[in-house]
């Protein structure tokens, strides 16, 4: 089935509307402006890209507390490791990272510590 073509119509002139008189109107809808809006509500429903990256941003720039931090670590790691389709490459690559890092931490502080008492 084709669509029947029209050709184009103009409006008709009692339907148009000059440019002056939409502009007239505009400018009183204007004055009409609710200055109060504390009575409004304003709802944001975040996508989880969007949280995961200003999550990083603020932990990159030092704006969550060690508190934070360390709740955060710890929900998620618990989130993964309930995961019942978690592949053992998947946890030893996250593994590795992370024994890797508490690793070179630990020995630091025992260095430190060798130094004090020694």
């Amino acid at each position: 089935m084709e669509k029947e073509y029209k050709p184009f119509q103009h409006k008709p002139k009692h339907l148009k509307a000059d440019f002056v008189k939409r502009k007239e109107r505009w400018e009183e809808g204007l004055g009409d402006v609710d200055t109060d809006i504390s009575h409004r509500r304003f709802n944001c429903t975040l996508q989880t890209p969007q949280v995961v990256n200003a999550f990083k941003k603020c932990v990159h720039k030092n704006e969550v507390d060690r508190k934070n931090l360390i709740t955060c670590y710890r929900v998620v790691l618990q989130k993964i490791l309930q995961d019942p389709d978690l592949t053992d490459e998947e946890f030893m690559s996250m593994y590795g990272q992370i024994q890797a890092r508490a690793n070179e931490v630990y020995e630091r502080r025992s260095r430190n510590l060798r130094k004090i008492r020694g």
